[in-house]
């Protein structure tokens, strides 16, 4: 198919049927390492490599003063054995051995200068690559999230990839270097049984320490997921506060926040047992090695095989090799434990969202201002958020541009969905929905979310100041932009009202504002934002009645021009839009102008009556407020 038949199609948007899409976000395998570094590399690499390879030169440096300072001791010892030399040579030996510390205690804070920056530019990468990832990936997946283990995930993932930078450069290299060279001394200066008797104990020693790791990281994954469940409960106790205190369940909450501490305390004590295990097996091993070797030194000196100078020597060299050993089992503990830390990160990133996007996307301006208002269009749509769970079937709407269309039904009749729909939150299972004749799935979401403003019915806020959640409709917008926004959305007067005007932080999603200041800072969002499509999603059924009408009236002045989709279930609100469409089961069963619709005496007819006896019952109660449902 050549470009301009695909694009006549795109602008057709003729009704299609598509295979069944995915229906959930797909997991392949964990991300490798290997597939991981081109995603979270440097531009340039030349200024970090340059730092890396000044911070390998100077730990080469320390390897070599670590492993010369034993050496220079025995010759220290063995210069004071002799009185002839007693006074000029110590001297000399002594000035060395200063120099040789100052460098070694130079070296380390000069390297770790020298890779900070490095590391944690890495971490960065990798928690940012993380966030994208995350944003990326569908509405189903966020819906199924557990915010407290995802960013433990997020925080384990950084952390341990400058885990892996630190051991894999500056521990194994240097450990490696100081255990050849002091093996290569002791073969030189001493003979092959201590050679043999140092090996036979490392190759122990490493079948030890291999057994206990691996052991260690399967208490590891389990100590990290007892973790991800105890954050899990602490974030969504917080999150729900004041639904946790409206039932008084603050005792069933604790408890939960309890066990799940609990079940962490116990992995995290079966975690500290393989590795108290660990250590004692490897400190035995190291004991019973250091009194043989010792013992046939001493055998040696004995039998005049060594010297006394030798003997402090293999003394000095079996301290710094087991801290070598010692240091190579770190290494290999910390690289599977950062390995374990780093697999709930790399299966997140393995996560592929259902919604895909296009190869060439088309590009649409967002602005009501550059293009105007944009038609809207679901052609044959079905959706079912599971194959068991069918929602819609075969709906067909035209919204020409610059119409208002409200979408009302039953509740799970599936007005909200087809608004989900609207803003890809999902892809229909069959049929299409477009934008100015372009399927949503051939433009780029960016443009989709330019286009779309959403008012919902419960406005979300950042726990920041009432001007930046304002600003955040459009984030280069100035200050004069932003009080403009908020005077066409009638808040203005009551932010200036307030003792730090629209610096005032707003509280955790927005809870310092009623429902309808909150829904006032929505619409003057939207404002600046200045889509060509407003959706309107039950934006004043959480609003009491008089509150409702001021908003809707503000609502009214912000969808001039504009294309605009309500989806709402008070018909009260709708009966000016310029066609009704009426929902039951999935299907579209009326539409309409609300006096064609109520002169049919049909199922629009049966909920306005519906709704007039509930008003006038409300009335006769006293209770000054319409009735409230959501889809």
């Amino acid at each position: 198919m050549s470009h301009a038949d695909r694009h006549l199609q795109s602008i057709a948007c003729t009704s299609h049927s598509l295979p069944m899409l995915k229906k959930t976000d797909s997991t392949s395998e964990a991300l490798s390492l290997r597939v991981l570094w081109p995603m979270i590399r440097p531009e340039k690499l030349w200024p970090d490599a340059t730092r890396i390879g000044f911070a390998l030169i100077i730990l080469l440096v320390e390897s070599g003063t670590a492993v010369a300072t034993p050496w220079l001791f025995s010759r220290m010892v063995s210069s004071l054995s002799r009185p002839e030399t007693l006074l000029a040579v110590p001297l000399w030996l002594i000035a060395q051995y200063a120099v040789i510390r100052i460098i070694s205690g130079l070296a380390t804070p000069l390297r770790e200068l020298l890779v900070k920056p490095v590391e944690t530019d890495l971490q960065r990468r990798v928690a940012v690559l993380g966030l994208r990832h995350l944003h990326d990936l569908s509405v189903r997946f966020h819906l199924d999230r557990q915010t407290g283990s995802l960013t433990r995930t997020l925080d384990r993932g950084a952390d341990a990839v400058g885990t892996l930078l630190s051991l894999a450069l500056f521990n194994v290299l240097p450990n490696v270097i100081e255990l050849l060279m002091t093996l290569t001394v002791i073969l030189k200066i001493f003979d092959w049984r201590y050679v043999g008797l140092l090996l036979l104990a490392l190759g122990l020693y490493s079948s030890v320490s291999y057994v206990f790791t691996r052991l260690r990281m399967t208490a590891r994954r389990a100590r990290n997921r007892a973790s991800n469940e105890a954050q899990h409960q602490l974030v969504d106790s917080i999150l729900n506060f004041e639904t946790v205190r409206s039932f008084a369940n603050e005792p069933h909450e604790i408890a939960r926040y309890d066990a799940a501490r609990k079940d962490l305390r116990q992995a995290e004590i079966s975690l500290q047992r393989y590795v108290s295990l660990s250590q004692i097996s490897r400190g035995i091993l190291i004991a019973v090695t250091t009194t043989t070797l010792l013992a046939m030194a001493a055998h040696d000196i004995v039998a005049h095989r060594l010297a006394v100078a030798q003997f402090v020597l293999i003394g000095s060299y079996l301290s710094g090799l087991y801290s070598s050993v010692g240091a190579l089992n770190y290494v290999s503990a910390g690289w599977r434990n950062a390995r374990v830390d780093l697999e709930n990160y790399l299966e997140l990133l393995a996560v592929r969202s259902e919604i895909t996007h296009a190869v060439q996307p088309v590009r649409l301006p967002g602005k009501l201002s550059e293009a105007g208002a944009a038609s809207v269009a679901f052609r044959h749509v079905s959706f079912g958020y599971s194959p068991a769970r069918q929602i819609l079937h075969d709906v067909s709407i035209n919204i020409p541009a610059g119409t208002s269309l409200a979408i009302v039904g039953h509740t799970g009749s599936g007005k909200s969905t087809l608004g989900r729909l609207l803003t890809r939150a999902y892809d229909p299972t069959e049929g299409s929905v477009c934008i100015d004749g372009h399927d949503l799935r051939d433009i780029a979401p960016t443009d989709i979310q330019n286009i779309i403003g959403t008012v919902p019915q419960d406005t979300v806020l950042f726990n920041s100041s009432i001007g930046e959640n304002i600003a955040y409709g459009d984030l280069s917008a100035s200050r004069e932009e932003i009080e403009k926004a908020a005077r066409s959305a009638q808040i203005d007067a009551f932010i200036r009202e307030l003792p730090d005007g629209y610096d005032t932080v707003v509280g955790e999603r927005g809870l310092k504002l009623s429902g309808g200041e909150k829904q006032r800072v929505a619409i003057a969002r939207v404002i600046l934002k200045d889509p060509r499509i407003l959706l309107l999603d039950e934006a004043t059924s959480a609003l009491d009645t008089r509150t409702e009408v001021a908003i809707q009236k503000e609502l009214a002045v912000l969808s001039q021009a504009r294309t605009t989709v309500i989806v709402a279930h008070r018909l009260s609100t709708v009966q000016d839009a310029d066609r009704i469409v009426v929902l039951d089961a999935g299907r579209v069963v009326e539409q309409g102008s609300h006096t064609k619709l109520l002169s049919a005496g049909g199922h629009y007819a049966a909920m306005w009556a519906a709704q007039a006896g509930e008003n006038v019952a409300g009335q006769l109660s006293g209770v000054d407020e319409a009735p409230k449902h959501t889809s």
